[in-house]
């Protein structure tokens, strides 16, 4: 069984599927119930309980609307840069626009992150004016209070995202410009991550405070929101740091060089004996010093004990030309992003003469992989260095 799907489907926008998670669906419908019960029979203007729950439903969807747009304006100016977005999702603290790689300069990061809050803008525009046309005109009060609310909230979506901390996307406006100014992409969204653990946990100590001195879920809520922003920052600063230690090493530096070749016909049992429990690559050869592949000891795992007697290097190669090889000029970072983020073996390529340097293992650049401390430092096992080959 597949069990009860997390999300509701709503069909493709512009190519975009969209999705919408039950937790939505449930506030949506608590709290239209709420301003057709609650909220509008304070106005007595004498609209009956239908008029009341048609009017509350319209003014939820214009707001998970508004949520859409926001989401839509992150997409499009994504697709101007060259990056599609998979799926947008609402969910209960909002919307996520899941774009297909992260932006490759500083003026499409600051495009991408500030085409949401903008659309917010312009949406708080439109329905503050038209909640005051709406009063001027003498339409029902429910409606101006509506369409005015649904101003004030998009005002206050276009505030709030802009506060410059990360995940939020006033986060990613400031990584953009210490970006395009520094020229440093990883050090500038660690700064960014950085602050949002600070806003995330001030978030989360005024909502349990609000919680404590008035005794309602207001406060509960707020807190939860400092809980999501605290761990999308400690992502962002695992991220960045992760990122930035690959960026700043080379697939040379990484690289066991010139490993001894065995022969294709060597027993597992022999290259146990004879290359140890490390993890590395070797080269295969056959006759005449040809290289036919490259075998990894990882491998060894893969077969039983008994079996590694008679079982031969050669029937767990990798064919040469089906092993992933890089520049060892090209930073560790660019590689994995080309060909994958877990190798289970790496050849190094001299740039100027084509010969394979060296090889590597995920072994050798794990320390790479460790995550930081909770600032984003850098971790003993990050600073140990590369292992002996």
């Amino acid at each position: 069984m597949s069990g009860w799907p997390r999300s509701v489907p709503l069909g493709r926008v512009s190519g975009i599927p969209v999705r919408v998670s039950w937790s939505v669906v449930a506030v949506s419908i608590v709290g239209s119930w709420i301003l057709a019960t609650d909220v509008f029979p304070r106005f007595d203007n004498g609209l009956s309980l239908w008029w009341r729950l048609a009017l509350a439903i319209a003014g939820v969807a214009c707001f998970l609307g508004s949520i859409l747009a926001h989401e839509f304006g992150h997409s499009l100016a994504a697709r101007r840069h060259g990056i599609d977005t998979s799926s947008i999702r609402l969910w209960i603290f909002g919307g996520v626009a899941a774009l297909s790689s992260p932006a490759r300069s500083p003026r499409a990061e600051f495009q991408i992150a500030v085409a949401g809050p903008a659309a917010n803008a312009a949406l708080a525009a439109i329905f503050l004016a038209s909640a005051v046309l709406a009063r001027r005109t003498g339409m029902p009060e429910e409606i101006g209070t509506v369409v005015g609310g649904l101003g004030l909230l998009n005002l206050l979506l276009t505030v709030t995202n802009l506060v410059p901390a990360a995940p939020l996307d006033g986060g990613k406006v400031l990584a953009s410009l210490l970006w395009a100014r520094t020229g440093r992409q990883e050090w500038s969204r660690l700064i960014s991550a950085r602050i949002g653990l600070i806003v995330g946990a001030g978030v989360i100590l005024y909502g349990l405070s609000d919680a404590y001195a008035f005794t309602n879920f207001t406060g509960l809520y707020t807190a939860s929101i400092g809980v999501f922003i605290l761990v999308a920052a400690r992502a962002d600063v695992i991220s960045a740091s992760v990122r930035g230690r690959l960026a700043a090493t080379s697939v040379g530096e990484i690289l066991l060089m010139h490993p001894p070749a065995i022969h294709d016909s060597a027993s597992l049992t022999d290259i146990g004996r004879h290359l140890g429990p490390e993890s590395v690559s070797v080269p295969v050869q056959r006759w005449a010093q040809q290289t036919i592949g490259y075998f990894t000891t990882a491998s060894l795992s893969d077969v039983a004990d008994v079996d590694h007697a008679w079982t031969s290097v050669g029937d767990l190669m990798t064919p040469t030309e089906f092993v992933p090889s890089a520049w060892t000029t090209e930073t560790l970072l660019a590689a994995l992003e080309r060909i994958g983020p877990n190798p289970p073996q790496l050849l190094g390529v001299d740039p100027e003469t084509g010969v394979v340097l060296g090889t590597a293992t995920p072994r050798q650049f794990a320390h790479l992989m460790a995550q930081p401390i909770l600032w984003g430092g850098v971790t003993r096992e990050a600073n140990s260095g590369i292992p002996d080959g």
